[in-house]
């Protein structure tokens, strides 16, 4: 079962009874203010007293044993990151049907990656040495970059998380955008990434990642790739128009 040393809410300055409950559950809180997903992860991870540590995000689930399995095979692999598989709850949505599909093609378990998304279990002396965040909407993406960069291994597990995922079209819209954003200041500030940033885009996302679900019968899927894709591209013109 999980059974964490320590559990850390950094909030990043919600309006609800967030910080409340958190601590009404005994669990350590820093009201960190609204400095960025990145920056919030960095005053969690720089407090920790433990060797390892997880982001785990508020629409995150996790299964009962992800915490022991995750690190069994963190540290039977020798990572230095490693994320979790993805599934969705209840499928009961077409959306959420969806979604599962698309995780069930994007993110599958393998030895070693260039990318590590969350809920993921990192080696804290390995978070402590990167250099500081310069954008918060690409943490992941740039967090990634670094630890290629510093020959740290990445991988994706077997554990699995179940994601709460949008169920309307103006929430997933908007979350995709906000992907495609990210990625053009990701690739402003790295424009030898830009070539994999407009494949990933405009390939992988449409195709690559919808194709299998078709393979099973599902025929709807290539609109929600396409969905997201374009949803993507229109974010990344929108940032890309914003810093002209």
């Amino acid at each position: 079962m999980n059974d964490p040393e320590d559990v850390l809410v950094v909030d990043g300055g919600s309006t609800d009874e967030t910080v409340d409950i958190a601590r009404r559950k005994g669990v350590r809180v820093i009201e960190a203010g609204p400095v960025g997903l990145a920056a919030q992860r960095r005053i969690g991870y720089r407090t920790s007293p433990s060797s390892y540590t997880a982001f785990v995000d508020a629409d995150d689930r996790l299964e009962p044993d992800w915490l022991p399995t995750m690190l069994s095979e963190l540290q039977a692999g020798n990572y230095s990151a490693l994320q979790s598989l993805l599934r969705v709850p209840s499928s009961a949505s077409w959306w959420s049907a969806a979604w599962n599909r698309y995780f069930m093609s994007a993110i599958t378990s393998r030895a070693d990656t260039i990318m590590v998304g969350r809920p993921a279990l990192f080696e804290t002396k390995a978070l402590l040495v990167l250099p500081e965040p310069s954008e918060n909407v690409v943490e992941d993406t740039e967090m990634s970059r670094q630890f290629v960069l510093s020959g740290l291994r990445m991988g994706i597990g077997t554990a699995v998380s179940f994601r709460i995922c949008p169920t309307t079209n103006a929430e997933n819209f908007r979350k995709w955008r906000g992907y495609g954003r990210g990625y053009r200041q990701f690739v402003r500030q790295f424009p030898e990434r830009k070539a994999a940033m407009l494949k990933h885009m405009t390939i992988t996302v449409p195709v690559s990642r919808t194709l299998p679900s078709v393979v099973r019968g599902h025929v709807s899927q290539p609109l929600f790739g396409f969905m997201m894709s374009t949803n993507m591209v229109v974010g990344w013109v929108q940032e890309w128009w914003r810093s002209r």
